[in-house]
């Protein structure tokens, strides 16, 4: 996602559009960048430590989860793109993906 803060969505039903909310194997999924891990992370109400303890990184209660927070830098040495793992359980938590009982 561009820098153009004017595409970041907004509602859940914003992300069910982008290409990062397809399946894996989909000729058009486009991994997520920081943008959109931010944007998904305040909609389900996570801070960054509650979005680090979902997804099994480590975090510090008084600074925070270096992991996230390099998944939200947009540029730099610090930027890292995040999980495919960790993007598709905060997917399952925002509802965006239902899984079935197998």
């Amino acid at each position: 996602m561009s820098a153009d803060l004017s595409k970041i969505p907004t509602s859940i039903d914003d992300f069910k559009l982008l290409p990062c909310s397809r399946d894996i194997a989909d000729v058009d999924f486009v991994a997520p960048g920081p943008l959109e891990v931010k944007a998904l992370r305040n909609l389900i109400g996570f801070s960054q430590n509650d979005l680090a303890k979902f997804v099994g990184v480590t975090y510090n209660l008084r600074k925070g989860s270096t992991a996230v927070r390099k998944w939200e830098t947009v540029s730099g040495n610090e930027a890292r793109p995040i999980s495919l793992s960790a993007w598709k359980l905060m997917q399952i938590k925002a509802g965006l993906i239902v899984v079935d009982a197998v």
